[in-house]
């Protein structure tokens, strides 16, 4: 084992749990807010997911890109769904590396 290696994964999610059940706040954003220095590694994911948008626009444009992407010819293209469905929706971000 190497003499470098930082502290667990587990380590801060443990942390996490017990100030979580003592918070008792129902504020959730101001809560991740206040708490990104301390959780360098979750809060940007948690703020991400607590900003999910409340339309269901995007959920039926993904529905709609699955049904393109599996019509036809499509549909025995080697690699899943899944990943389809993901390079299709990021590749604004794909095209900018």
């Amino acid at each position: 084992m190497s003499a470098t290696q930082g502290p667990s994964p587990q380590e801060p999610l443990d942390k996490y749990m017990t100030e979580l059940q003592s918070h008792g706040g129902t504020n959730g954003k101001q809560f991740w807010m206040d708490r990104q220095a301390m959780y360098h590694s979750f809060a940007p994911l948690a703020l991400d997911l607590l900003s999910a948008p409340a339309s269901e626009a995007y959920v039926e444009r993904v529905f709609s890109l699955c049904g393109m992407l599996t019509a036809g010819r499509r549909n025995r293209l080697k690699k899943n769904l899944e990943m389809r469905v993901f390079l299709k929706l990021n590749n604004n971000i794909l095209a900018e590396c």
